[in-house]
């Protein structure tokens, strides 16, 4: 038996074609007012844009960075239109020193081993004064009270900076010349010390020099008289060797000064405000005035050393 099939099949696709579709519609920039169908339409909608999201806004140390960046780029800029690998005053200004002084103290050397000027610039330790001993107690009276709270460990290191104040208000060093006239007489020197209280810490410098042999006079205590000791070998070969030991330190002085331009130009090379080329020549023309002046003082040693051969 044959079962006749209906023509049209009913499904529920069937079923929701059955009904005709809504027209399109153009999205809408302003949806309607429904509650339901502005918050679907806004869940859905996406914009396009090229424009970089913002980032966070800076606080004041990103502020001061940028002012400081721009602070930094405008000096280097200033710098680099007023640096000058060429200037040397500052260098020429301690050669010159340098030389100064070793003329100054090569002056002072004699084959005789001691001269006027020598012991003129010889360093007197005076005595504590008078005055500073009643303000020194009245500090001690308040360290001791402050000492009261504090531990044994800072009550000792309390105590050693105190001692250490005292000894440098107590002790006070200054040259012979200055408490007392030095004057040339032939072979001798005479010592006339101003105050009596200068007399002890005198005749202490005096006694620090080796060789050295001094009367007062009788009528006088404050009245030195110092004798020279004649030329001998071992005091010309002593006064030499003070010679070289000068002509050292000079030369010592003329490298820190060479030293502390080469710096100078390292830090033009490094801020990149000078080409290579100008600071190889700059290099070039510190080292022949460095050969200069180390020429010119041992040049000043070696005629040291011939005049004490000479007598």
């Amino acid at each position: 038996m044959r079962v006749k099939l209906p023509t049209t099949l009913s499904t529920p696709l069937s079923r929701t074609l059955t009904h005709p579709l809504p027209p399109c519609r153009p999205h809408l920039q302003n949806p309607p007012s429904s509650s339901s169908s502005s918050s679907s339409s806004s869940s859905f909608k996406r914009t396009l844009t090229s424009t970089p999201a913002l980032g966070k806004k800076g606080g004041k140390q990103d502020s001061k960075r940028t002012v400081a960046l721009h602070a930094s780029k405008a000096q280097s800029q200033s710098q680099s239109q007023t640096v000058d690998p060429f200037d040397f005053s500052d260098y020429s200004a301690a050669i010159a020193r340098a030389h100064a002084h070793l003329k100054s103290e090569l002056g002072k050397v004699k084959a005789g081993g001691r001269n006027a000027d020598e012991i003129e610039g010889l360093r007197v330790v005076l005595g504590k004064r008078e005055g500073g001993e009643k303000e020194n107690d009245k500090d001690k009276g308040g360290e001791k009270e402050k000492e009261k709270g504090k531990g044994k460990a800072e009550r000792e290191r309390e105590r050693e900076r105190e001692r250490e104040r005292e000894r440098e208000r107590e002790r006070e060093s200054v040259t012979l010349g200055d408490v007392a006239s030095v004057v040339a007489r032939g072979r001798n020197v005479g010592v006339l010390v101003g105050e009596k209280e200068h007399l002890k810490p005198v005749l202490s410098s005096l006694a620090s020099l080796p060789s050295l042999a001094y009367t007062t006079s009788p009528t006088d205590p404050l009245t030195l008289t110092i004798a020279v000791p004649p030329v001998t070998a071992e005091s010309r070969l002593a006064a030499k060797k003070v010679a070289e030991k000068k002509g050292e330190e000079a030369l010592f002085a003329l490298r820190e000064a060479r030293g502390a331009q080469r710096k100078r130009h390292r830090s033009m090379e490094l801020g990149r405000l000078v080409g290579p080329d100008e600071l190889r020549r700059a290099e070039k023309e510190v080292e022949r005035v460095n050969e200069k002046a180390v020429g010119e003082a041992r040049g000043m040693v070696e005629g040291c050393r011939r005049g004490l051969e000479g007598g």
